[in-house]
């Protein structure tokens, strides 16, 4: 149900891209239209009131001039209430200390006894001035002051229909620009999509048709950083993809070829017995003894293929304990001493500390096994081998050198291919299956560690491994735990 739903809901980045692009310049047109037509607004509103303070200025003095009201006095002060009512398309009003309008531009209330609250508060100085605004106009009440008496109160209120007319204008004037600039928003969109998508798509459609078991070229990498980035990352895979795809044909090959050798030999063996009518029973000895080597050097070459198997990194079970590697060399050193006793071979072993690691001592001790008898092996005779080793606070490292025949410098990078061999013939010789250093590398992998090699033609070969000494999912809660054994160590230091 959940991924029913989710199908539906696909969205895709064009689409994605469009819409958003859309709706930010939708909101942004929007908050800058409704912002700038307020802000004009409150401009006009702002000039207008300056306007209304600085007329009702103007007419107070006017009014302290004139001393008493008498009826000329009212009429030049009504001729100048008029004006002023006009030029704002409003209304004046002068209301006396005894709360009379001596004055109104409208003529409605002249004469008029008023009884207003705002009025009040203005004329008993409770308030200076009183400003009220509505959405049709402003009124201001202001006091006319002499020695601190409030000799009347004047009433100026100004039309805002030229103010909220030039908002609407702003407004219509506003959309017009929206509509504009959200339809260029639209089109600008669009091509960002389809811009952005096209090197997707086509970089996806490579991706399908790899998964279909088609290989391509290259990639060009162009467009954008992200699309460069995909692209290289996508070349990069399928190169991988690639050369592992040839190293498994290689591998069937291999084995193909080395299971299939000592089958032909042996083929070959007893159809000459066969032949060979007049054979006796020294030759079928002979013949047999052939036969059987051959059979255990298939043997051999199954057993390596299958430990190979076991030791891979992603499939191989590995069972850590507490190992003493230092006992670990010396045993194996032992076991290959009569092999290099008999070619006058000698072996020494330095060890500069004692070692005790968590590996898994079976699958480690085959790797340094491998290692240590090539060294023999592939060694002249009369020659030495030196074994080493040394740790640090996190790893141990053991080092392998000889006097060796050394590896040419075309052949390092292969020494670890599976079924590799620098020198065919004489591996052959020495019972060699070109499997060994596959699985070294595998085992010490599986540890968490590494091996490099130094070699130079003619001239002996160095191997260094270096291994961790705690389990990498581990490493972490014994630090924690030896941080905490010696915060313990440190308080029972101080308590003593």
């Amino acid at each position: 149900m959940e991924e029913s739903i989710k199908g539906k809901f696909r969205v895709s980045l064009r689409f994605f891209i469009t819409m958003g692009a859309i709706v930010i310049s939708l909101v942004a047109v929007y908050f800058f239209s409704v912002f700038s037509t307020k802000k004009y607004y409150e401009n006009e509103l702002t000039e207008l009131r300056s306007g209304i303070e600085a007329q009702g200025l103007l007419l107070g003095k006017n009014i302290l001039k004139l001393g008493e009201f008498d009826d000329e006095k009212l009429e030049y002060l009504s001729s100048d209430a008029d004006a002023v009512a006009s030029f704002f398309s409003g209304r004046v009003m002068v209301i006396d200390d005894n709360y009379r309008i001596i004055v109104d531009s409208n003529k409605d209330w002249q004469y008029s006894y008023v009884i207003d609250s705002d009025v009040m508060s203005v004329m008993t100085g409770a308030v200076n001035v009183n400003s009220i605004t509505t959405d049709n106009y402003i009124r201001y009440i202001i006091p006319v002051s002499e020695a601190q008496h409030v000799k009347a109160v004047l009433i100026i209120e100004a039309s805002l229909f030229r103010q909220n007319k030039l908002r609407n204008d702003a407004r219509r004037s506003n959309s017009v620009i929206a509509f504009t600039v959200v339809s260029v928003c639209v089109v600008l969109a669009l091509f960002l999509g389809y811009a952005g998508t096209k090197d997707l798509k086509y970089i996806n459609r490579h991706i399908e048709e790899a998964g279909e078991g088609y290989k391509h070229d290259q990639i060009p990498e162009k467009g954008f950083e992200e699309l460069r980035a995909m692209t290289e990352n996508y070349n990069k895979t399928i190169a991988r993809l690639m050369q592992i795809d040839t190293s498994r044909q290689e591998f069937v090959s291999n084995v193909s070829h080395e299971l299939k050798t000592p089958i032909t030999s042996m083929k070959v063996l007893a159809d000459s017995l066969i032949q060979n009518e007049a054979a006796d029973l020294p030759m079928y000895k002979e013949f047999m003894t052939d036969i059987i080597a051959e059979i255990d050097r298939e043997s051999q070459i199954i057993t390596d293929l299958l430990t190979l198997v076991k030791t891979d990194k992603d499939t191989g079970q590995v069972e850590f304990k507490e190992t003493d590697i230092n006992e670990m060399l010396e045993v194996i050193i032992k076991r290959v001493m009569p092999i290099a006793q008999a070619r006058g071979i000698e072996i020494s072993y330095e060890k500069h500390r004692d070692v005790s690691a968590s590996v898994d001592e079976v699958k480690l001790a085959l790797a340094f096994s491998n290692i240590i008898e090539n060294a023999v092996k592939y060694n002249v005779d009369n020659g030495w081998v030196k074994v080493s080793l040394n740790a640090d606070h996190k790893n141990f490292h053991v080092k392998v050198s000889d006097s060796g025949v050394g590896i040419p410098d075309d052949c390092k990078d292969k020494v670890f291919e599976r079924f590799y061999r620098v020198d065919k013939a004489r591996s052959r010789d020495t019972g060699g299956t070109g499997l060994g250093l596959s699985i070294t590398r595998n085992i010490i992998r599986m540890h968490g560690g590494s091996i490099k090699l130094y070699s130079e033609s003619g001239a002996g070969t160095t191997f260094t491994i270096k291994v961790p000494i705690e389990r990498e999912d581990n490493y972490e809660e014994t630090k924690t735990a030896s941080k905490q054994a010696a915060r313990r160590k440190a308080v029972k230091i101080d308590e003593d």
